[in-house]
């Protein structure tokens, strides 16, 4: 009988060890392998998301996208940061000015997760308006501009299962690889945006 209490201790001590193990191995398991498995953790982990699914999920690799002094810009190399891509027609109209100050609110509420994500505006049109441009400086200063060609917008499979018709901005949440997995119309509330981002950074990797 002297060794039970040995015998309890070590079990405790595989039990502390064992547990944490066991959840970063499933973790791992979990982890999306490609465009496939990355939708399918989506349905898994989000049965509840107001968000519509983009399935399968769009590169934005495939966009074609310029910053706002025409260099063409690669989207791997933005690849470690979440992104809420608002693409609106140029020039930005009300629903457009009224989709940039609702992904600002909901960038803000983020709070602790705010620094994982960048918001960007993808303006469709080739250019930036002078008026936009004064807008952008003035109450969204920390906003990336990007600037695509309206016909290679309209290809993009992400453009495509959004019903993209040229008028309505749409909102696309780009996970950390740059692959567009949900998109929001303006039906959608920023609480709806807020709490699909939430739910989805709480079940992804720091980035």
């Amino acid at each position: 009988m002297s060794d039970s209490p040995r015998w309890r201790r070590q079990l405790q001590l595989w039990l502390i060890l064992g547990i944490p193990a066991a959840v970063l191995a499933g973790g791992f398991l979990l982890m999306p392998r490609g465009p496939v498995g990355k939708a399918g953790l989506l349905d898994l982990l989000g049965t509840s998301n107001h968000g519509q699914l983009l399935s399968p999920v769009a590169p934005m690799t495939d966009l074609g996208t310029v910053s706002t002094s025409g260099a063409e810009v690669d989207w791997r190399s933005l690849a470690g940061r979440w992104r809420v891509v608002i693409a609106a027609p140029m020039p930005c109209d009300e629903d457009c000015r009224e989709t940039l100050y609702f992904t600002r609110q909901v960038h803000v509420r983020l709070a602790r997760n705010a620094d994982r994500v960048e918001r960007v505006l993808l303006a469709v049109g080739g250019e930036l308006d002078a008026r936009t441009a004064a807008l952008i400086e003035r109450e969204h200063p920390r906003l990336r501009v990007l600037l695509v060609a309206p016909e290679r917008f309209a290809a993009w499979p992400g453009a495509l299962q959004a019903g993209w018709t040229g008028g309505q901005p749409r909102v696309f949440v780009v996970d950390a690889r740059g692959a567009a997995m949900l998109f929001f119309t303006p039906a959608h509330s920023g609480a709806e945006l807020l709490e699909d981002l939430n739910h989805l950074l709480k079940y992804s990797p720091d980035s």
